[in-house]
């Protein structure tokens, strides 16, 4: 906003990405009022299948909401993918998980590029990446095993896809846990986890591609 007394004031400007910012960071999800979704377990299957199809309405399906709560109710009994929005700087988001995904050791994939966009469900959302950070780790018993590095560098990253590899049971991603992302410049992603351990947390991995 501009500054009455002084005119154009930058800092303005860029104070409602702080506070998006600061509720990424701290895990606030009282400013997300946009309207999320919930994805199946049925859903993420076939958006999985339909990264490589000519008809992109399974995408749309399993494309996330911008400034959203959005849900997932994936078991992970089969591989499955959720698509992040298109990244525009300024966006918070963030994926609680209504169920716990360890039906089997089916991967449950995140990822960047492949969605489809809001207006119209049918053009894929591509060009944006995960930017370069640590993922995971916060856990009180100690565990690092769902802790991953992004690839590339902080100025060119490359990682496209977060995927968590589940297993039968105590694993660190349970039900209650939420994932948040920030998008502090065009076309890239920050991803800040809040697990709810299952039994002991000690199992489940994440990996990047």
């Amino acid at each position: 906003m501009a500054n009455p007394m002084y005119g154009q004031n930058k800092f303005d400007n860029t104070l409602d990405d702080y506070d998006k910012y600061l509720d990424f960071c701290a895990g606030y999800q009282g400013n997300l009022s946009a309207t999320g979704i919930s994805v199946s377990e049925a859903e993420a299957v076939a958006a999985l299948a339909a990264v490589s199809s000519a008809d992109q309405g399974d995408s749309y399906a399993a494309t996330l909401i911008a400034n959203a709560v959005n849900t997932s109710a994936v078991t992970a009994a089969a591989a499955g993918t959720i698509h992040l929005p298109t990244a525009s700087k300024g966006t918070h988001l963030c994926l609680d998980y209504a169920d716990v995904p360890d039906g089997s050791t089916g991967v449950h994939t995140i990822a960047v590029n492949g969605g489809a966009l809001l207006s119209t469900g049918s053009t894929l959302i591509a060009g944006g990446v995960l930017a370069k950070q640590v993922i995971g780790g916060q856990l009180g018993n100690g565990s690092n095993a769902v802790a991953i590095e992004t690839a590339g560098t902080y100025s060119a990253p490359t990682s496209v896809n977060l995927l968590y590899t589940p297993t039968t049971g105590n694993n660190a991603l349970g039900a209650g846990s939420v994932l948040h992302f920030f998008c502090p410049k065009d076309n890239e992603w920050l991803v800040r986890t809040f697990f709810v351990q299952q039994g002991t947390g000690a199992t489940g991995a994440y990996t990047v591609s």
